[in-house]
């Protein structure tokens, strides 16, 4: 699994950032995200975004860091063919 560290990134350009590594990730795939702040509003822009589409665990919970690991989920629904 990919670990992004964000800690050097401009604070600026860190969600974005994030949400761009999180929506190159195939279904399936996940990345374990090392930042230095809070994530609980950049959860929020996730579940704003990406709905059902993901799946979020809180690993290590700050200050100084945090850790993430941020899976992308299938958002298509099972069709129940056979």
């Amino acid at each position: 699994m990919m670990v992004y560290d964000v800690r050097r990134l401009a604070s600026a350009n860190k969600d974005s950032a994030i949400l761009s590594m999180f929506d190159g990730l195939h279904t399936g795939e996940a990345v374990q995200v090392v930042c230095d702040f809070d994530p609980s509003r950049l959860e929020r822009k996730f579940r704003a975004f990406f709905a059902e589409g993901y799946e979020w665990t809180c690993l290590r919970s700050g200050p100084p860091d945090w850790q993430i690991e941020i899976g992308k989920l299938s958002t298509l629904p099972e069709c129940g063919c056979k």
